[in-house]
């Protein structure tokens, strides 16, 4: 640990006041700190040295460190489930209860995974890439990139509290952009807030921070969760709601709100039992009501009624500043089943009139009724007086109000007939009659998404993809149902899917070894070759150069391929050490992941 001559607040050269406070930071080499974490001045991995805890949550802690190799501030995050393990002070050994044991291997290899997933990101310029990965003290470590910046939570402090709308024009399309990609690739944040975004100190960068596994954000799991009050979604307080794009809409609509306005939205758990959430525009009048409008709508709180991708936030935020397809009712991944339009589909008000008319018919027929018998009995009267002279008469009189009578009931009963016959036929035409949906706009979202979602699960999708300029990986761009159209069950239905651009930029390769490089290339559909060079220069099994150079168009639809030359060291006398295990006693041996090799051992 001499050989770190550095400051654990900041990782500068050390340089102490009489106080044995730094003249930097400020940081007190004896401050105490927290005996469930690592003690500043540990070393890992013979490479890193670690200095004070700067965050820390249910699932990780972040350090502040220093890269022997590099000669260079990194961040190092610490996989640390306080619920399911403990720590000894001055020991750097994770202990997991036997309780959690299952638990936390699960959550480890979540962890592991998600990182193992940024860290191919590295070519998106507004994360910051995890550079290392490897597991020591019965736990796992990513590395981070140190970024010299401030929240955007501070940053609105330094600026009187509020951004304008012109300014959050210029800042803010970077973190939608890559949100976007991010999602594209199957991750979904969760924790977006002013705190989980950093602005550089020169104010010309942006980076999104704060990935996490799913159960640390989301309440009721194992995991202490971390859920930033105003920004979580109110899907994340229930366990049992789905979550997805439209979780992370919410909390960049959410960020948007606080941004605009200097105020923060109310929590979406306070909302649930009491929605008085006011429109920014009427917070701040310079807000624009379209904008206002879009982002009020990103935070509905029912998560299928709420804008669902950013791709479709960015649209409407940006595009349309009348705000009419702004979807007020339904969802935009919501296929609405109606009933087929026939006699069993007729509105209550139709049915009521159809009614009254009836009734009346009736009224006219009784009324006729009454007024023929009427007359038959003032002739039969007279009749009787006249005597049988008149008979035939009457016969013919008789016979014609009998005539009458009987068109009048048969009328009467053919309508009535008609009435029961309608309301067998609606009966037998409702229970006969196939559902029908109407089609909503798909375009601009994840096929993967749309393709699991149980909204279009009535449809059979078949895919045609294709490299598309302007649409980015695995989004639709075409469909052959277009919106508002109607379809039936089982309707096939062709959608046109983006491999991304034609021509993609090569990514920088120095130090990364081949197996990273080439899954690099991978991500972007790059084809490539391996070419070793023998070079004592770059380590063996690292990228030395390429046949193009970085930043360079490739045309990846015309199987174009990337020379990638590997470095290879010639040999060289080495010495034979031998080292000696140290004995643990009885331990049990759990290996979480092959690569990076992650161990837990639980001690007897």
């Amino acid at each position: 640990m001499s050989e770190f001559n550095l400051c654990c607040g900041c990782m500068n050269p050390k340089v102490l006041d009489e106080n044995g406070c730094c003249t930097i930071c400020g940081y007190n080499e004896n401050a105490p700190y927290l005996p469930s974490y690592l003690a500043p001045g540990t070393v890992l991995s013979d490479r890193y040295f670690v200095g004070k805890l700067r965050s820390y949550n249910g699932e990780s802690a972040d350090y502040i460190g220093f890269d022997a190799i590099k000669q260079t501030r990194v961040i190092i995050k610490e996989y640390m489930p306080d619920t399911l393990c403990s720590r000894e002070k001055g020991s750097p050994v994770v202990n997991v209860d036997q309780k959690f044991v299952a638990q936390y291997k699960t959550f480890m290899s979540e962890f592991v995974e998600l990182n193992k997933m940024l860290s191919k990101m590295r070519t998106l310029n507004h994360i910051i890439p995890a550079t290392d990965m490897f597991g020591d003290n019965n736990t796992g470590y990513v590395v981070f990139d140190y970024f010299d910046g401030i929240t955007l939570g501070e940053y609105l402090k330094n600026n009187a509290g509020e951004l304008s709308w012109e300014e959050v024009k210029k800042i803010f399309p970077p973190i939608f952009t890559t949100l976007s990609l991010v999602h594209n690739a199957g991750l979904v944040h969760r924790g977006i807030s002013p705190e989980t975004i950093l602005i550089g100190r020169n104010g010309g960068d942006i980076k999104l921070t704060g990935f996490a596994i799913s159960d640390e954000r989301t309440a009721n799991t194992d995991l202490a969760p971390e859920l930033f009050s105003g920004y979580a979604a109110p899907e994340q307080y229930n366990s049992a709601n789905w979550q997805g794009t439209w979780t992370d809409v919410y909390g960049i609509c959410a960020v948007l709100y606080r941004t605009l306005t200097g105020v923060a939205p109310a929590d979406a758990s306070d909302r649930i039992s009491g929605d008085n959430l006011i429109e920014p525009a009427k917070l701040n009048p310079n807000v624009p009501r379209n904008v206002s409008r879009v982002i009020m709508s990103g935070l509905n709180l029912n998560g299928e009624m709420r804008i669902q991708t950013i791709t479709e936030l960015v649209t409407q935020i940006f595009e349309q500043p009348e705000y009419n397809s702004v979807r007020l009712s339904s969802s935009s991944t919501q296929t609405i089943a109606i009933p087929k339009q026939g006699g069993s589909s007729v509105s209550s008000k139709k049915k009521k009139k159809r009614l009254s008319r009836h009734g009346l018919f009736i009224a006219i027929v009784a009324a006729i009724l009454g007024i023929g018998m009427f007359f038959l009995l003032i002739m039969l009267f007279a009749m009787s007086e006249t005597g049988s002279d008149d008979d035939l008469e009457l016969n013919g009189i008789s016979t014609a109000a009998e005539s009458i009578t009987s068109e009048l009931a048969t009328e009467s009963s053919i309508t009535e007939m008609s009435a029961v016959s309608h309301t067998e036929s609606s009966s037998t035409s409702s229970s006969k009659s196939r559902t029908i949906y109407v089609m909503n706009d798909i375009t601009g979202k994840n096929f993967e998404i749309i393709q699991r979602s149980e909204n279009y699960s009535s449809l059979v999708f078949n895919p045609i993809y294709e490299y598309n300029d302007t649409t980015p990986k695995g989004i639709i761009f075409e469909q052959s149902i277009q919106k508002d159209e109607n379809y039936e069950e089982g309707a096939e239905i062709i959608v046109k899917v983006s491999m991304g651009p034609r021509y993609v930029s090569i990514p920088e390769y120095t130090s990364l070894s081949k197996k990273d490089y080439f899954a690099l290339l991978g991500e972007v559909g790059i084809k490539y070759e391996e070419s070793e060079v023998e070079t004592s220069d770059v380590k063996e099994g690292y990228v030395v150069s390429l046949s193009k150079e970085p930043g360079e168009k490739i045309d990846v639809e015309s199987g174009e391929i990337l020379t990638v030359y590997i470095a290879k060291n010639p040999p060289e006398t080495t010495t034979e050490a031998v080292v000696t295990e140290p004995d643990l006693g009885e331990t049990e041996v759990i290996i979480i992941e092959e690569e990076p090799d992650i161990i837990i051992t639980i001690y007897d």
